[in-house]
């Protein structure tokens, strides 16, 4: 059996061996190569860096929700600490449906939508294009507890034709991010 590495595979690979050099853990920390038991036991502890992930490859036909709806979701457990969470969609024009589609997502983390903006994040479809992607990544604190971290999306247009989406989340002990929900930032005023 052969296996292959996406381009979000790959990138995620390479940003977590980015994040272990940050953290000065041992790299088997991330490749699962031989280590020690002590080791072992201080990496599963509430204190290590954790990675999470979950990806749906089947396709929504006919996606016209209009409320934010999951079409992702990763449950789990973690320590007091910061989650990186990144979420990808890809999606078309649902030609079945008059009109053109336009699918607007974001990240729902415990409950909180995590960008107050709905209009930040969108893929707006055209007749003539096979397609488009789009992603979505946010820094944020989190407490000890059972964490629910969901890529939601909704149609503002007619209908899209969602094919993959995933998440991709790591967590660390350290470090700082932003609320749940993050406010836009307002354009800086341009002087002439």
């Amino acid at each position: 059996m052969r296996s292959h590495l996406t381009s979000g595979r790959v990138g995620l690979v390479l940003g977590l061996f980015a994040l272990v050099l940050a953290l000065g853990l041992p790299s088997q920390a991330v490749t699962g190569g031989a280590q020690s038991t002590a080791a072992a036991k201080a990496q599963a502890g509430p204190k290590a860096v954790k990675v999470f992930g979950a990806a749906k490859t089947g396709f929504i036909n006919d996606f016209t929700e209009t409320d934010y709806t999951p079409i992702v979701t990763k449950k789990f457990r973690t320590a007091k600490g910061y989650l990186a969470v990144t979420g990808t969609v890809g999606a078309e024009d649902d030609f079945s449906l008059a009109g053109a589609g336009r699918l607007q997502y974001n990240l729902r983390i415990d409950g909180k939508l995590a960008i107050s903006d709905s209009l930040a994040y969108q893929l707006t479809h055209v007749a003539d294009q096979t397609g488009n992607a789009g992603a979505i990544t946010i820094v944020v604190p989190v407490k000890a507890r059972k964490h629910n971290v969901q890529l939601v999306a909704r149609e503002a247009g007619t209908g899209s034709f969602v094919r993959a989406r995933q998440l991709s989340i790591v967590y660390t002990p350290g470090g700082q991010g932003v609320p749940t929900p993050a406010r836009p930032i307002a354009p800086r005023a341009v002087h002439q």
